[in-house]
């Protein structure tokens, strides 16, 4: 086992474990932020029925944000679970640190360090969805594949060549 697969992941998911849990069992704080950010939702087209019930959306959310996170800590598809917490925080760290509504200096301030906060984990997340765990792409295995058939047709051919003279 990788360094990797035993001390980082499991650190990297604990954070959305946490936060996970708190929102599918006690969404009413994480409720409030998705109503303070409602008006901007519907200027950007967000269809109503999205946030028509906001505590089932947190509830949701929230459970897709563990499940995810668990499967990341435990190595069970890492890197479909990082993608899909990567997926998930965007919306939620926007909604957690809305910027634009900032009243002061200070609460910019402060949004703004739990905003790049949150950038920081959004980019361990896109690094462990990359992570392959030493083993080659997809790609690079059809293409090795490709290229192995190409030689054995040369060398057969070269075979066929030498015997024939």
């Amino acid at each position: 086992m990788s360094l990797n697969s035993v001390i980082a992941r499991p650190l990297l998911a604990a954070p959305f474990i946490a936060d996970g849990l708190d929102a599918a069992l006690k969404p009413k704080r994480h409720v409030d932020k998705v109503e303070r950010i409602k008006p901007t939702l519907a200027k950007i087209g967000v269809p109503s029925v999205v946030t028509d019930s906001p505590e089932l959306l947190t509830r949701a959310l929230g459970a897709v944000t563990t499940l995810s996170a668990v499967g990341l800590a435990l190595g069970k598809k890492p890197r479909t679970a990082a993608l899909t917490l990567a997926v998930v925080s965007v919306p939620t760290m926007l909604a957690r640190n809305p910027i634009w509504t900032a009243q002061s200096k200070v609460e910019r301030k402060e949004m703004t360090g739990r905003l790049l906060g949150s950038a920081g984990l959004l980019g361990g997340l896109l690094t462990a969805s990359g992570d392959r765990g030493g083993r080659p792409s997809l790609a690079w295995r059809a293409r090795n594949g490709l290229d192995q058939r190409r030689a054995l047709r040369e060398q057969k051919a070269a075979l066929k060549e030498s015997l024939a003279s």
